[in-house]
């Protein structure tokens, strides 16, 4: 009987094992690492926003992501705009990659800047959109207001922070930020071709 008895609470715990691992595989059908669903969604100041990175070529940026939805272009640098298929609080989930000439050769495209609007996406200290510009500021030194542009359709004021040595800079409306970008170490964020919408005017 006690045998028995072990057998039964042994088949339990590998019955229940098994359970938890189904359900976060279920999260993402094409991943079946739990590090591999946290790298997709993982903010590296300076380097890249989930599958993107800086110096990532164009064209295997188009491979994974396809045709973009949206963008903007000009001497040879350009925004492309993909639109998620859900919404969150009232506007469309989207990530945007800025590029340029890959090098003086002209020759190619790569990822120069990555930008999203999405709270899923964070850093390894639970930095993202919905956050208060005073949590940023507390983990980045030199975290400053670098820009502010008048949104017209919003009827409102969109104040953009960076942190030229971690290469992050943040979109805040009202002091709770809508955007984080990630950029290259060493530069601001608005030393290059940035205005994503139309009816932005810098202030």
């Amino acid at each position: 009987m006690r045998v028995n008895y072990l057998l039964i609470i042994a088949c339990g715990i590998l019955f229940s094992c098994n359970s938890d691992s189904s359900k976060s595989v279920k999260l993402y059908q094409d991943t079946t690492n739990v590090n591999d669903i946290e790298e997709k969604l993982l903010i590296v100041p300076g380097k890249s926003i989930g599958r993107y990175f800086l110096g990532q070529n164009m064209v295997q940026v188009d491979s994974l992501k396809g045709k973009p939805d949206a963008g903007d272009a000009a001497m040879g640098k350009a925004w492309a705009i993909w639109y998620g298929k859900k919404s969150t609080g009232g506007k469309r989930n989207e990530i945007a990659i800025y590029s340029g000439y890959a090098d003086s050769t002209m020759s190619g495209k790569a990822v120069k800047q990555i930008r999203v609007i999405s709270s899923k996406f964070e850093t390894v200290e639970g930095l993202n959109n919905g956050t208060l510009v005073s949590n940023f500021t507390a983990k980045y030194p030199d975290f400053t207001q670098v820009a502010t542009y008048l949104d017209t359709k919003l009827g409102d004021t969109i104040k953009v922070f960076d942190s030229k040595t971690k290469g992050i800079a943040v979109e805040f409306l009202r002091d709770i930020s809508r955007a984080i970008t990630v950029h290259k170490i060493g530069e601001q964020v608005n030393e290059s071709y940035y205005t994503l919408n139309a009816d932005w005017k810098k202030l």
